[in-house]
């Protein structure tokens, strides 16, 4: 398995094989597609740190470019994409910048 933590920032980066085992594991799991050049998607990373560190969901990022099979079997179209998974299942996907607020609300609409 190649998934690698991130610097104690509470957020996960996947490779291919990797997402449907981690997301089977996490109650809840917030994943974001992202693309390296994205403007959008580099504005986010503090929020998910934030998020990885204050919510009980599994944080997790996965390159679009490096694995775009996994984004297309995801629906990830555009960056940054979230898909979030509760029980290993996605359940809700959101496109674009995301207030910190609106994913954390997100999470707590589904975590126990």
């Amino acid at each position: 398995m190649t998934t690698q933590m991130a610097e104690a920032n509470g957020v996960v980066s996947l490779g291919d094989g990797d997402i449907e085992a981690v997301v089977e594991d996490s109650g809840v799991a917030l994943v974001e597609f992202y693309t390296e050049w994205c403007g959008s998607c580099q504005r986010m990373e503090p929020v998910l740190e934030t998020l990885g560190e204050t919510t009980d969901a599994t944080v997790l990022t996965v390159d679009i470019e490096s694995h775009l099979e996994t984004a297309i079997e995801f629906g990830a179209q555009s960056a940054p994409t979230f898909v979030l998974f509760v029980d290993g299942r996605p359940v809700k996907q959101l496109r674009g910048s995301q207030s910190e607020q609106a994913l954390c609300d997100l999470i707590a609409r589904y975590s126990d």
